[in-house]
């Protein structure tokens, strides 16, 4: 049975002791964080927290039918220490009947892989894998963790003094992803170490949470102190403000992402286009949350970018020149005229300078039955396959549109800029084979109008100088079966597929 430890308060009366098991039974059926009959994974590390969490919910569990099971991770940091600390948790959930695993975790091979993060930022990665894994081996519907008010209020103070944003003093939530649920969250540690010794439950005491070199521990034994001498209740006043801020940022994240599900475009290399104009028709505070979503969702990354990556985004990218580039914690972002682009790192830009000429080089896939954005132009290229029939064939002399053969090439298909050495052979000139830069010239296309202008590309060669003319030998005629439209539409007003 673990030992218990020496408390300084007396004991509470008989009478107090069943409170906090009926305040966090209200709490759970006011916010639904834990169902009657879920089967629920509890995190115990063996402090004071996690093991008032465990003993709360093995009191509630036979009323609500839970099934509990403990999970301890040793990040064997501490040494004998943390050995300690699993057979403390094994003896604990032993005397309350609870199935307990305890899993050790490789953190230095774990940091090889991800360089650049704190050791504890480490930890906490390699303690949410074994959640996961425990989740998916047990059938779990939930994972309750012991983080308090006391947590909240350090995490808002911590956030502040890094000039968070918004979604940074939000602190804590009490649910993520409906699976991890934080049921203490509104219960400050004065009151679970009381409730402790009520039971008469002992703990370990995690003899890093006394160093001051964390920033979180300085916070709660330097910063947090003084500011309850200042006012009592501050735990109250600032986990009450991060609620606030939660449900002001919950209704700015869905307008951000209801904006991203209009404006944005993810592309076939895990790249996602996004419409500058758009963007900056928007207030700023849904500017950057627009901007936080696109650079989480190509990093990868369970935390958002800091609040200065994505001012830096804003300020150097959307704001800057056409051609910019930004590097950004697990991709880049940059600026291609009037579209941003948010690159997973390791992908290619699809629009590159070249040293000589100093030119847009531009390159998009396209299918039939699809739009893709031009941005070097301010359109967009629309192909329809169409079964031949009657009034199909009469807009040939329409600059905007062509009719092709669709039989006579392979459907794997580009809209790109043109190269030196293009060739086509131009409908109307015999069949004779003629530059691409050549046919500029004849037409008298200024030179800055060509190098933005799009042709449509198969491995055959080139089907379509958009806007002016087609290739012969894919031209669409009367005998044709398939017959491929690709027509230029402005943006603005078209936005079909």
């Amino acid at each position: 049975m673990p030992r218990k430890k020496h408390m300084n308060r007396a004991g509470a009366s008989v009478a107090d002791r069943p409170r906090l098991p009926r305040r966090m039974a209200a709490d759970l059926r006011r916010t639904g964080l834990i169902q009657p009959s879920e089967r629920v994974l509890v995190g115990v590390s063996g402090g004071p927290d996690s093991v008032a969490l465990l003993s709360l919910l093995a009191a509630l569990a036979p009323a609500w039918k839970l099934q509990l099971r403990v999970v301890h991770v040793n990040h064997g940091l501490r040494s004998d220490e943390s050995d300690h600390d699993a057979r403390f948790v094994t003896a604990l959930c032993a005397s309350l009947g609870v199935e307990c695993v305890c899993e050790r975790v490789n953190l230095w091979a774990l940091r090889a892989r991800l360089k650049g993060r704190s050791l504890q930022e480490i930890a906490r990665i390699a303690r949410y894998d074994v959640f996961r894994r425990e989740v998916r081996y047990w059938q779990a519907d939930k994972v309750a963790l012991g983080h308090t008010a006391d947590d909240q209020a350090e995490t808002v103070l911590m956030w502040m003094l890094r000039g968070a944003g918004g979604a940074g003093l939000a602190g804590i939530p009490p649910s993520r992803d409906t699976l991890f649920v934080r049921p203490l969250l509104g219960i400050s540690r004065a009151e679970i170490l009381e409730y402790l010794q009520t039971e008469g439950l002992s703990y370990r005491i995690d003899s890093s949470n006394a160093k001051r070199d964390y920033l979180r521990n300085r916070i709660r034994h330097e910063v947090l102190p003084e500011l309850k001498r200042l006012n009592p209740a501050i735990v109250r006043v600032l986990a009450r403000g991060a609620e606030i801020l939660r449900e002001e940022h919950a209704y700015l994240e869905r307008a951000a992402q209801e904006h991203l599900a209009r404006a944005s475009q993810l592309q076939p290399d895990g790249s996602v286009v996004l419409g500058r104009d758009g963007l900056l028709t928007l207030p700023v505070a849904l500017q950057r949350r627009v901007i936080r979503a696109l650079l989480r969702r190509v990093s990868g990354a369970e935390q958002g970018p800091s609040f200065g990556t994505v001012d830096a985004v804003l300020a150097k990218v959307v704001r800057g020149r056409s051609g910019v580039s930004l590097s950004v914690p697990g991709g880049r972002v940059q600026r291609e005229y009037g579209r941003l682009v948010f690159l997973p790192a390791g992908t290619p830009s699809q629009m590159h300078r070249t040293a000589e000429r100093g030119e847009p080089s531009l390159a998009l896939p396209i299918e039939a039955g699809s739009c893709v954005q031009w941005p070097l132009t301010g359109q967009a290229i629309r192909l329809s396959l169409l079964e031949h029939g009657t009034g199909q064939l009469t807009a040939l002399a329409e600059r905007p549109v062509a009719y092709l053969d669709a039989d006579r090439f392979t459907l794997d298909l580009v809209v790109r800029t043109w190269r030196p050495g293009d060739a086509f052979q131009p409908a109307g000139m015999g069949g004779r084979h003629k530059k691409v830069q050549d046919f500029f010239s004849d037409l008298k296309v200024p030179r800055e109008v060509r190098r933005h202008l799009p042709l449509l590309v198969a491995p055959e060669g080139i089907l379509w100088v958009a806007g002016y003319r087609v290739d012969h030998r894919f031209c669409a005629t009367a005998g044709s079966r398939r017959v491929l439209k690709a027509e230029i539409i402005d943006v603005g007003s078209d936005r079909g597929g």
